[in-house]
């Protein structure tokens, strides 16, 4: 049995990925039915990043639960059809759904804070995630000129103290403005720079003459898992199933990242309680890493009935993805399947 709703929800803030305030986030929710039991999966498109539309997501959907083809689904409905497979599963057998996606999870899940806005927010709240105990942050650069971004950076490097510094440009830089940036932070301890160049061909050549570890995310919805073998000036591959085309896919890039000696990172795209869950998972399999999941605090409500303890630095992810977590119906509208 299939069910197919739309979720319309308020963000606070509200958050600007890409530039682009989002004040409202907008997804749908399948639920399939088998034996009994329920699995629910999310399919939530994000605008400026996502090609598809949500019609679109909703009409593969329906040819996925019709026994359609994955690989002519579109990347955010072969998410949500993944998850709640994997949701079914898990009710099925009793086993968490982490467990049915590696056979070593971890119990413990640390997570990586989300910093952007005007220099004296992200400070303020740097300053709150250090003493909070976060192992990471990430920045969202290439907003503003190339080196007062780079001031920043290194007034927020000698704040965090030992906390992991990530920086996320969304390939907002051309090669030149990447080159005065790269070189105006050198010597600042940072994990890695995410998607720095608006040309991926490049990155390569800013990886040897700036010597800044990179990071992947846009540049793998480009390619194949296998394609990361010729990836060597890669640190860490983000994944973001919503994205990129589900948890299989996602789990097919970190083992291939694995083989480079990068480390692969879940991340969110900012996914209701219902996807979230499923990033959780995932990022449990993986063990690598702090999960980039920040972007659920800026959801006002959600559609699970208790909302999900993700404030701090780390989650009890074997406790959370053990446990029950009603879906609000209430909150949703149906749609015809």
């Amino acid at each position: 049995m299939f069910g197919l709703y739309r979720y319309r929800l308020p963000l606070a803030g509200p958050p600007t990925p890409g530039g682009k305030p989002l004040p409202v986030r907008e997804g749908l929710l399948i639920r399939l039915e088998e034996g009994g039991a329920c699995g629910w999966g999310e399919a939530a498109p994000l605008p400026g990043f996502s090609r598809e539309t949500l019609e679109e997501a909703a009409h593969d959907l329906r040819a996925l639960a019709a026994g359609g083809d994955p690989a002519h689904a579109s990347p955010s409905a072969r998410f949500a059809f993944e998850l709640a497979r994997l949701d079914l599963e898990a009710a099925s057998s009793g086993k968490p759904p982490q467990a049915l996606l590696s056979p070593h999870p971890a119990s413990e899940v640390s997570l990586c804070g989300l910093l952007e806005g005007p220099p004296e927010t992200v400070l303020s709240e740097a300053e709150g995630m250090r003493e909070a105990g976060y192992a990471a942050v990430k920045l969202k650069v290439g907003r503003a000129d190339p080196e007062e971004e780079a001031a920043l950076v290194g007034e927020l490097s000698a704040l965090l103290g030992g906390v992991q510094l990530r920086l996320d440009a969304n390939r907002a830089w051309s090669f030149g403005e990447a080159l005065r940036f790269c070189r105006a932070v050198r010597g600042v301890p940072i994990e890695y720079l995410e998607e720095p160049l608006s040309e991926s061909a490049e990155l390569p050549r800013l990886a040897e003459e700036a010597g800044v570890p990179l990071a992947l995310d846009e540049t793998l919805r480009e390619i194949e898992p296998e394609d990361l073998a010729r990836c060597r000036h890669v640190r860490a591959v983000v994944l973001k199933p919503t994205l990129l085309g589900g948890l299989s896919r996602s789990l097919a890039f970190a083992r291939e990242a694995r083989r480079i000696g990068a480390v692969a990172v879940a991340s969110s795209s900012y996914e209701s309680g219902v996807g979230t869950l499923g990033l959780l998972a995932l990022a449990a399999s993986l063990g690598d890493a702090p999960a980039g999941l920040d972007t659920y605090r800026a959801f006002e409500e959600d559609i699970l009935e208790s909302p999900l303890p993700l404030t701090g630095p780390r989650v009890d992810a074997a406790a959370l993805l053990s446990g029950e977590h009603a879906v609000l119906k209430d909150r949703l509208e149906e749609v015809a399947a």
